[in-house]
């Protein structure tokens, strides 16, 4: 069984939701974060400033390039990329704050968000794209508003209408469709409105950016610009199917146990180290025992 049947049969995260926190500088992710149960993370619209300062303040002091985000009644959405090694300090110095904050306002105890935010990394420019027309659609899919440009909580007029100054880098990512910003914008608006109307399944649950979703809407992306082959994002990460590909190849060839595809195995373990699987759930995708993944990765060869 490889790593593809055991996501699909929900044994295993995807390979795109880490479940321990990927930290590393240069990686673009998309975290998301939610409110205990059905309970509200924005009441006011004071709390949504509040929090977009929070957001200003924290790109400044922790390096974090900020793409997108959608400000949702219990949730929210970003998608950035950090400069430096401290992807969590950042995160849990911005959720930290805000709890602190809501707490104090409507004088109350107790968590406000259900946990640790959620990771997924952007693999390619196609991805990157598409995971920000998923966050920019989640008002409009979820029966917030009829005009998703429209919506006040998100930056989606940036990449629409709008050309400002602003400290969201929205010019980095329509400059993937084209060079000249005000075309990119009608192109990127073309692309929501094309993807809005489309059966691409995007719902309002904690399943974010769905294999149904990602395939559909990666297909959809691919004819709205031209893209590289190469991945700047993930940083030498390998894709699913290359994954997966990896280990049916050394396991074909009989060299998961042996000394001589030691390298190989040992650069498998980190791909999906990188990804926020356990050791035990690596052994069972590679078929090999937990000492024996262990022993991999403390060896010197």
């Amino acid at each position: 069984m490889d790593i593809l049947d055991l996501a699909e049969q929900g044994r295993l995260k995807r390979v795109f939701l880490t479940r321990n926190k990927l930290n590393q500088a240069g990686i673009a992710c998309h975290i998301t974060q939610h409110a205990c149960g059905s309970e509200p993370l924005f009441i006011e619209e004071g709390d949504r400033l509040y929090f977009l300062n929070l957001l200003k303040s924290s790109s400044q002091h922790y390096g974090l390039e900020l793409f997108a985000f959608c400000l949702m009644p219990n949730h929210l959405h970003l998608l950035l990329q950090a400069t430096k090694d401290n992807l969590p300090r950042a995160m849990g110095s911005i959720f930290q704050a805000y709890a602190i904050y809501f707490n104090k306002k409507y004088k109350r105890k107790g968590h406000v968000f259900s946990g640790a935010y959620r990771q997924a990394i952007c693999l390619d420019e196609r991805y990157f794209i598409a995971a920000s027309a998923y966050i920019h659609l989640n008002p409009y899919r979820a029966g917030i508003t009829d005009d998703f440009q429209a919506y006040r909580w998100s930056s989606c007029s940036l990449y629409t209408t709008q050309i400002k100054e602003t400290f969201m880098n929205y010019r980095y990512i329509l400059a993937f469709l084209d060079d000249d910003i005000s075309k990119a914008q009608e192109i990127y608006a073309e692309l929501l409105n094309v993807m809005a109307n489309s059966d691409i399944g995007i719902t309002e649950d904690k399943n974010f950016l769905s294999a149904a979703f990602k395939q559909k809407a990666l297909r959809i992306v691919e004819g709205f610009g031209k893209f590289k082959k190469d991945n700047q994002f993930s940083q030498g990460m390998l894709s699913d199917r290359e994954i997966e590909n990896k280990i049916n190849e050394l396991k074909t060839k009989k060299r998961l146990r042996s000394s001589e595809g030691r390298e190989a195995r040992k650069f498998l373990i980190r791909q999906l180290k990188a990804r926020g699987y356990k050791v035990s759930e690596i052994a069972e995708i590679l078929t090999l025992s937990r000492q024996a993944i262990s022993n991999t990765l403390n060896s010197k060869a």
